[in-house]
């Protein structure tokens, strides 16, 4: 990540002093594309990384290397071995360039696939292990994902233009990657790196969906049950482990059970459990506000205003208190 925006920085700087987007759109785009191509691999290599918890084959790695070392043959060849001067606009180096363009979008399209791919995974454990507040642990991740999709989209079409176009261009794309960057550096020194490595730990354990026989889903039902009656789905950040412990059942049972239920989930069952607590609450005590009625059912006020709309298909305002 880090090399990736020095890179970034270097091309900048390196456009400013040289000055070639003064001298015309293709020496500009030449040196965009020296630059930007090993930026990118950095930066899609850095995310793989975590995604894989330091697990690339040289496939990955290989990937985009051997694609740049392509491009940046065909780019340089041509402009050593060009006629006109680097100086003067060239139509052999404009080919050479829209090649290198087309090479940046098939390593970034390969890139894009893995990790939305390994986003998805890493979600989708995050959502089964976790209750609703949890659920944004990645959605960074997500965000720089579709970033970086939307903006590469744009490249090849937008490094050749000139004017205020480019400049719109050139800061949505340093804001990007900057993004990028600041959220990954900040998902790194925190405790969310562990808490998604918990989640990825747990699915990867419990295995593929089992078939439970009627005696231990009865259990656990019963087991449910007893654990609902107590109100601990009142307590915030609850987990697949968490709940299986308070129940006294194995996590992968629960799980299973969980998942040959409606709720599919823990967090869907928790966040039914805790709207129909706080539609109690709120006949019961019809002066409290959201926020404690919130609080209360261990929610957020945003979070509990969206819940409550998705279960009882109306807001908590509409809800008759009498």
């Amino acid at each position: 990540m880090a090399g990736g925006l020095a890179l970034l920085s270097a091309q900048f700087l390196l456009q400013y002093i040289g000055g070639y987007r003064q001298m015309g759109v293709t020496q500009a785009v030449f040196w965009n594309l020296l630059f930007f191509i090993p930026c990118t691999v950095s930066i899609n290599l850095a995310l793989l990384y975590v995604q894989r918890k330091g697990k690339l084959n040289w496939r990955i790695w290989c990937f985009g290397v051997v694609l740049y070392l392509i491009a940046a043959g065909v780019l340089v060849g041509t402009a050593l071995s060009d006629h006109i001067p680097f100086e003067k606009e060239s139509e052999a180096l404009r080919r050479a360039e829209y090649f290198g363009s087309f090479v940046f979008l098939l390593m970034q399209g390969h890139y894009l696939l893995f990790l939305f791919k390994g986003y998805l995974r890493m979600q989708r454990a995050v959502e089964e292990y976790f209750d609703h507040e949890r659920h944004d642990l990645l959605g960074w991740m997500g965000r720089s994902v579709a970033l970086l999709a939307i903006i590469t989209l744009f490249v090849p079409i937008a490094i050749f233009q000139e004017g205020w176009m480019l400049t719109i261009f050139a800061s949505a794309f340093f804001t990007i990657i900057y993004y990028c960057a600041s959220c990954f550096h900040s998902y790194g020194i925190s405790q969310d790196t562990q808490r998604v490595e918990e989640a990825e730990q747990s699915m990867e354990n419990d295995g593929t969906e089992i078939a439970l026989s009627d005696e231990d889903r009865e259990r656990i039902e019963r087991a449910a049950k007893r654990w609902a009656a107590t109100g601990r789905y009142l307590n915030g950040n609850q987990t697949l482990t968490t709940v299986a412990n308070d129940m006294d059942v194995q996590r992968y049972m629960l799980k299973a059970w969980l998942q040959q239920t409606k709720y599919g989930k823990l967090s869907n069952w928790i966040n039914k459990l805790r709207i129909e607590e706080a539609q109690r609450k709120m006949v019961e005590h019809p002066d409290w506000s959201m926020e404690a009625v919130a609080k209360h059912c261990g929610l957020s006020t945003s979070s509990f205003h969206r819940i409550f709309r998705q279960i009882t298909g109306i807001t908590p305002a509409k809800f008759p208190r009498k």
